[in-house]
């Protein structure tokens, strides 16, 4: 038996923003989010207010108030933030990722408390376990005898990453990967200054040999002249099999060698040669990847995008340069979000691409879900309702997640929401500052929640979330699943509710990881997945409000981040899932130029119809595998601005060089806000091995 219980969203302080789906964290007492006491969240500070200017005040509140349960004491911020090395910022940022304990965020949301005042709005990321320290330690990465001369940096921020790889080899048994950041579970004798996860470096911090020290891993691992890679893995804890959780090294591929391989190897005989630039890799926990959502991201990835930026300037120092320019590539997403470039992520990385001193480049992948039915636009009349299907499947060990996003200008105290179950039990009416939760006996299952503009975006949110439908030890109560009717109501309206869109967030399982997921969908008879002969459509039908377009990577609808494609070498189709751009509407004028509409550009994410994926490195050293996807795409992006675009112009150009460089293959104008200025192929680069 289920029930609807209707309350009214939480009240928080005057002007503070949250992550939408932290009030869903929260209600049901992070069931899903992990039992950690530490959440990492990225914050966004009013405006006044500086990252520098809040870490300092958090340390000397610290310093000033010894009670180990002040708030102080239970926000930990990196050193970069209060000491930034010189010069990789030349502004300050509004931006801080940090690491705080549960019950702090949930007085700073609730009642207003210490440090409220300072915080304009914060999103969540995945519980991760950190280091038993007040607060993260200096920041002081240590390059002993480096005698380089580098061009520029290339980082990555992915899952897997295999960092004895010999594609990643700058000369025998010697990488090309500077500096390495897990941000997973942190080992004592490896703690990582940013106050979780742990470090590795290419050289060692002193003499003798460094557990810390990939060359020395390797050194230590060799046997007849080959290095034992499984051991490598084995000494630095990558590769317990008495351990539990998800080992991402132990399988023969992986997303984050793969990814890395396409972004970072380069032609020997081309200028610049790969040794002229390090690789600075982030690997994400395995938490974070585990929810495909992508919706606990932001501080990770925030924080991964600071670190590179950090370890570019010490490579740059030891060699004696001002700086260094910076290319990082990020081949993850989300679905649901409000595709104007304002969420949180989006509005931080553009902050500090716009910051940085020296040229700091962030590819992006366009998505892959143009034909995944997770995007809905409608528009209805005054006096007039609509209804939305929401098919949500059994057996799905995670939650589920849709978005509405109301029209600017509307009037949400005339606009109800309707939630009814696959059982028909209806929510009943409800308008803004309002949330229905939904009990299955005495557990909550789900909730509906409607937030006014201003409160989630720039626009009126309704969000329904609904926890699994599935449990494969039963410990949970499971919310039904079914076909979920969403009924918008704009009887009492005046004016005709124009473009209404509709997300439903990812929720499947990555690459290399075991099935939890299933991905959910909007159920419109109208709608057509395929034509007559079993093809997928590409173009949508007026008739449904199932929509292809508009299918965009939500952290990809920003400004400055550069957005890829992909494309089919056999025939120079762009794939089938390659998503279509940012649909513009009023009071929003999309991406800017190049391509306000949609991705930079295409690259290669597939051979042919019978040859699936690109090719790329494996875990192992002389392994090879095909991945597909615009994740696999994005980084032939970041070669091609190294390897082009900065011998030609001296820079790493930006996302006009990107959307100009398809020489000669250029889309139709039908396609262009799909495919950008075209299609760039960059053939993998298998570099012989350097003695």
């Amino acid at each position: 038996m289920i029930r609807w219980v209707k309350s009214t969203v939480v009240a928080r302080a005057a002007g503070l923003r949250a992550d939408p789906y932290y009030e869903w964290a929260l209600t049901t007492g992070f069931r899903y989010y992990g039992s950690a006491k530490w959440l990492p969240i990225l914050i966004e500070l009013r405006k006044g207010r500086t990252a520098q200017s809040f870490a300092k005040h958090v340390s000397d509140t610290r310093r000033r108030d010894s009670d180990p349960n002040g708030w102080a004491a239970q926000i930990r911020v990196p050193s970069f933030y209060e000491k930034p090395p010189a010069p990789p910022l030349r502004k300050p940022t509004r931006f801080v990722a940090v690491l705080v304990g549960k019950q702090l965020l949930a007085d700073i949301y609730e009642k207003g408390g210490s440090p409220a005042e300072w915080i304009e709005r914060f999103e969540l990321g995945r519980a991760t376990a950190t280091m038993d320290c007040a607060s993260p330690g200096p920041d002081a990465p240590n390059l002993l005898d480096f005698t380089d001369d580098p061009l520029v940096v290339t980082g990555v921020i992915d899952d897997g990453i295999s960092f004895a790889h010999d594609r990643f080899w700058r000369t025998w048994r010697k990488t090309r990967i500077e500096y390495f950041w897990d941000q997973s579970v942190p080992k004592d004798e490896m703690k990582c200054t940013w106050g979780y996860g742990r470090e590795f470096t290419k050289r060692r911090s002193g003499t003798g040999y460094d557990d810390r020290s990939i060359d020395d891993l390797m050194e230590a691992s060799t046997y007849v002249g080959l290095v034992d890679e499984d051991l490598v893995y084995r000494r630095s804890g990558f590769f317990d099999q008495t351990q539990p959780g998800h080992k991402p090294l132990a399988a023969r591929n992986s997303h984050g060698a793969l990814v890395m391989d396409l972004a970072c190897n380069g032609d020997l005989m081309k200028v610049p040669a790969p040794d002229r630039w390090p690789i600075v890799a982030v690997q994400l926990p395995v938490a974070t990847v585990a929810d495909t959502s992508g919706a606990t991201l932001a501080p990770q990835v925030f924080n991964g995008l600071c670190y590179i930026s950090a370890r570019a300037q010490a490579i740059a120092a030891a060699a004696g340069l001002a700086a260094l320019p910076v290319v990082v590539n990020v081949s993850y997403g989300l679905i649901a979000g409000p595709h104007d470039g304002s969420s949180l992520l989006e509005a931080a990385i553009d902050d500090f691409i716009d910051a940085c001193s020296s040229p700091v480049r962030v590819i992006l992948p366009a998505g892959n879900n143009f034909q995944s039915r997770c995007h809905a636009r409608l528009s209805i009349a005054a006096g007039r309702q609509k209804d939305i299907a929401w098919r949500v499947l059994p057996d799905d060990w995670t939650e589920s997640h849709v978005e509405i996003w109301l029209p600017l200008g509307t009037d949400t105290s005339k606009v109800t929401i309707n939630v009814t179950a696959p059982d028909g039990t209806p929510s009943g009416a409800f308008v803004s500052g309002v949330a229905q939760n939904l009990f299955s006996e005495t557990e909550k299952v789900g909730q509906a929640e409607y937030r006014p503009p201003g409160d989630a975006g720039k626009r009126a949110l309704v969000r329904l979330s609904l926890g699994p439908t599935g449990a494969p030890d039963g410990s949970v109560s499971l919310a039904p699943a079914g076909l979920w009717r969403i009924t918008i109501d704009n009887a009492n309206g005046s004016t005709r509710l124009r473009l209404i869109d509709a997300w439903i967030q990812r929720d499947d399982a990555a690459p290399g990881y075991l099935r939890r997921g299933r991905q959910s969908y909007f159920d419109d008879p109208a709608y057509q997945r395929y034509d007559s002969r079993g093809r997928p459509i590409e173009y949508d039908r007026p008739a449904s409000y199932v929509k292809r377009k508009g299918s965009l990577n939500a952290i990809a609808t920003g400004t400055k981040t550069i957005v890829i494609g992909g494309f089919r070498r056999s025939d120079n189709k762009p794939a089938a899932y390659t998503a279509a751009g940012p649909l513009k509407y009023p009071g929003y004028s999309g991406r800017g130029a190049p391509n306000p509409d949609g991705p930079e550009t295409l690259f290669p994410s597939e051979e042919a119809p019978s040859l699936r994926g690109v090719l790329g490195a494996g875990t192992r050293s002389n392994s090879c595998t095909a991945m597909s996807g615009t994740s696999v795409s994005a980084p032939y992006a970041a070669r091609f601005l190294v390897e082009e675009v900065l011998p030609l112009k001296g820079t790493l150009g930006d996302r006009n060089d990107v959307f100009n460089g398809t020489k000669g293959m250029p889309p139709p104008p039908s396609e262009q806000p799909r495919c950008g200025g075209g299609r760039i192929d960059m053939l993998s680069t298998r570099l012989p091995r350097r003695e």
